[in-house]
């Protein structure tokens, strides 16, 4: 059983008067205080979200008039958001007057200092406590005292929101407008900045929603160039890019945005004005101002709010009375965007994971622990994991290089934090009279005393002294034979190593190991006559008469069931042999089997960088290797040519 609750109102600004300050006060304890009630007479969970209300306004010019701060503060009362993020505020005082008008007890303000726009600011406003709030400038996310490269600075805030499992991240924006080169370079490098405040915040895990005045129109014609390779003209002369940043960049406002890095990447939230116009600039028709959220948030609805629409039928819930016809456009030349989210509450539930059922966590915890929430209250039951997650895949593995051998490894990926208990990863034999015998039985139940988990990033590393792994793997020098063999990631392993799976030596494993997940062949010169590989997996190899240094999947995560999903690694490990690097918890590139620059096609651009690399051997050409030879020559354009379709 689940319950709803109604908001709490704060009626029209002309009207809310002395009773702001205790219906503030029952907005944030009401809904609680009625759970706390429920509970006591029902044993049903209550809900399994906290619902939160949250906005962002482009309030042009603000403090222009009375008119427009009473327009604006109206808008915002009607509207009601827990936390709203407003831009273009000229003063703080300005700013803390429309906050208490509107009934906002906590606020922040974002300073000017060392962007270009020393006026126009983004400041949070929330009915609910921060933990922490800040500007955060260039400087801050680069790293680099001499970087001034953000027109306006950015605005944190990590909201408290009472019943939540997680704090709520709220970044608010206001990017460059403008239809040139320089601009267009300007707000694509600020989508990269402000994704970059949340590089630590697990997606899956942590509900944060980036918002603001994005000066693009996410529907418009792909951007011409497609890269920036040089700080474009037209500039302010005293922009400064920030070394952290290496070029080229894509030309494309909201690409950092749809597809961070790891868990990272967001959802937009599609707004519309009730009249069905997605508009939130009426002069242009564009749509300039936006809502993106992480995978913790759920969307429950959104409205693009113009008063020029009260009365049409549907929208969100509103509060008091209906605005006259005119206050949108005398608060500003944008439109207020709002939606209501869910993020994760604090109540346990049952939480299935790969080490089976656990109902002593929440939501937000169980996510951490890559889990399936069942809900809250939910308790461990026998049907309520029909199905342990199986995601996780071999993804790269290296199993000789040159020098001492302490940095051979095995690396696994799959949702971010799933843990991987029950899980072992078996290296078999595979050579002539000696198929069929488990040289390796490495079980992944423990590490250091808790369950081995992939990271915040989706990556296990078992591997070499050599390198950092979250296993080591015995002695961690030359854990991994030179020659024919067999790797697979199994569940409820069976064996244990110098079992012989095989006793006839037919390459058929004459019994069930387990449940087999993934599988990898790593093959020499007497496969397949003499050698062979188990449990159908694909054989990758040889390397003349000796096996391949390794493989890695290419792009990063690919997963075909064929040995068309590897490529070769380098025997040095840096590439500089011609072959590709190894990245050892870390994603593979996404520049590989001859997509020099990782946009997903084979085009001139690709064509280009063969050009330039023909008969050389170095990491940077290593995208471009395809015969299995390290080095690029006509054997790899042979392979590369048909692969040519544009643009």
């Amino acid at each position: 059983m689940c319950y709803n609750f109604t908001r709490i109102g704060r009626g029209a600004s002309n009207t809310w008067g002395p009773l702001r300050d205790i219906m503030e006060l029952l907005r944030m304890i009401g809904r609680f205080a009625l759970i706390a009630v429920l509970s006591m007479v029902s044993s049903a969970p209550v809900f399994a979200q906290v619902e939160v209300r949250v906005a962002t306004f482009n309030i042009e010019d603000f403090k222009s008039s009375q008119t427009q701060f009473d327009a604006a503060a109206d808008i915002l009362v009607r509207i009601g958001a827990d936390v709203v993020c407003v831009q273009e505020i000229d003063d703080v005082t300005d700013f803390n007057a429309l906050a208490s008008a509107a009934g906002y007890s906590f606020k922040t303000l974002a300073h000017g200092t060392g962007s270009f726009d020393g006026s126009h600011h983004a400041g949070i406003m929330s009915v609910y406590p921060f933990a922490s709030s800040d500007t955060v400038t260039s400087i801050d996310l680069s790293g680099d005292p001499s970087a001034r490269d953000l027109t306006r600075n950015f605005i944190f805030a990590e909201v408290i929101v009472p019943g939540a499992a997680e704090n709520l991240i709220v970044v608010g924006n206001h990017w460059k407008a403008g239809f040139d080169d320089s601009d267009e370079f300007r707000r694509s490098l600020e989508s990269i900045r402000a994704m970059q405040i949340t590089a630590n915040y697990d997606s899956n895990v942590i509900p944060y929603v980036v918002v603001g005045d994005m000066n693009d129109d996410i529907l418009d014609s792909p951007d011409s160039p497609s890269q920036f390779s040089s700080v474009p003209g037209g500039v302010p002369i005293s922009f400064s890019l920030g070394i952290d940043i290496s070029l080229p960049i894509d030309n494309g406002i909201f690409k950092a945005l749809e597809a961070g890095s790891g868990s990272q990447d967001l959802t937009v939230i599609n707004a519309r004005q009730l009249d069905f116009s997605d508009a939130t600039r009426k002069a242009s028709g564009r749509r300039l101002d936006y809502i993106w959220r992480s995978r913790a948030v759920t969307l429950v609805d959104s409205e693009v709010y113009d008063s020029e629409d009260e009365g049409l039928p549907g929208g969100l819930a509103k509060f008091g009375s209906a605005l006259p016809s005119g206050t949108s456009d005398d608060a500003s030349d944008h439109l207020l965007v709002f939606a209501d989210i869910e993020i994760p509450d604090n109540q346990a539930g049952a939480c299935c994971t790969a080490c089976g059922c656990d109902d002593t966590v929440n939501e937000a915890e169980c996510l951490a622990l890559g889990g399936d929430f069942m809900g809250a209250g939910e308790i461990c039951e026998v049907d309520t994991c029909p199905e342990l997650p199986n995601g996780m895949r071999l993804n790269e593995v290296l199993v000789t290089h040159d020098g001492t051998e302490d940095q051979e490894f095995i690396e696994l990926v799959g949702d971010a934090h799933e843990l991987l208990c029950g899980l072992t990863i078996l290296v078999v034999e595979s050579e002539t009279a000696s198929k069929g015998r488990i040289d390796l039985a490495v079980s992944l139940d423990d590490c250091g005393g808790v369950p081995c988990a992939l990271d915040a990033n989706g990556y296990f590393l078992a591997g070499g002294s050599g390198l950092s792994p979250d296993l080591q793997i015995g002695g961690g020098v030359g854990i991994l034979e030179n020659g024919t063999q067999t790797i697979a990631l199994v569940r409820d392993c069976t064996v244990v190593p110098n079992d012989d799976i095989d006793a006839d030596n037919d390459g058929v494993a004459d019994f069930s190991v387990g449940t087999i997940l993934d599988t990898l062949g790593i093959v020499d010169s007497g496969y397949p006559v003499d050698d062979k590989v188990y449990f159908g997996a694909p054989a990758f190899g040889p390397d003349g008469t000796g096996v391949p240094p390794g493989a890695a999947r290419c792009p990063d995560g690919v997963d075909t069931d064929t040995v068309d999903d590897w490529v070769k690694l380098s025997g040095p490990t840096d590439g500089s042999d011609g072959c590709v690097p190894i990245t050892p918890d870390l994603p593979n590139s996404a520049s590989c089997g001859g997509d020099y620059d990782g946009d997903g096609d084979y085009d001139l651009d690709d064509f280009a960088a063969f050009q330039q690399c023909m008969d050389t051997a170095s990491a940077e050409c290593s995208a471009l290797e395809l015969d299995g030879v390290c080095g690029i020559d006509l054997g790899d354009y042979e392979l590369f040519n048909p692969l040519l379709t544009g643009p």
